[in-house]
């Protein structure tokens, strides 16, 4: 049951923190969390290493990736279209040339990693999730390709780009 999972999860942090002690490895206390995975998180066990409690967070940063307790990644794709727009933003004030050909490469090699790092792993399925990703790349074309006014599709054939969703979609397979 519940009770037998929970030893087993401490015995086996505690054989992990006897671990690092004998190979000398120190294990950063400050950046170790606890995350309840589910929906019924009422009774939640505390864990220990060394006799220090860890605290419980309902959402943790792990590599880069936001993780909540409910596994939904909306505060992953926030924060990465936030950084996506803001790095946009920098191409553009950084760039002297307009030619679409140069700034098309920077945004692949700035700003698309942004949005597809671990992409495996939060990958959404959420419409309005997977439309706030594509936003960061219509912005982007929108910008670029101003004042001429084209749709979305229109824009990525132009400019020779694959919407981010199947991009996703291929990195799955």
């Amino acid at each position: 049951g519940k009770n037998n999972s929970t030893n087993i999860t401490q015995t086996l942090i505690n054989k992990l923190y006897e671990w690092s002690v004998e190979w000398q490895l120190n294990i950063n206390l400050a950046k170790c969390r606890v995350l309840h995975l589910g929906v019924n998180r009422d009774n939640v066990v505390d864990y220990y290493i060394n006799g220090v409690k860890l605290p419980s967070d309902d959402c943790v940063n792990d590599l880069g990736v936001f993780i909540d307790s409910n596994l939904r990644y909306k505060e992953h794709i926030g924060h990465i279209c936030s950084k996506a727009y803001s790095r946009i933003g920098l191409l553009f004030r950084g760039f002297v040339s307009r030619d679409p050909l140069v700034l098309v490469k920077a945004y692949k090699v700035y700003v698309r990693p942004i949005l597809e790092y671990c992409s495996v792993v939060w990958s959404p399925w959420q419409i309005g999730l997977i439309n706030s990703i594509e936003s960061v790349q219509r912005y982007f074309t929108r910008r670029l390709l101003w004042p001429k006014v084209m749709s979305y599709r229109e824009r990525l054939a132009v400019l020779e780009l694959e919407t981010l969703e199947l991009r996703r979609l291929k990195l799955d397979m």
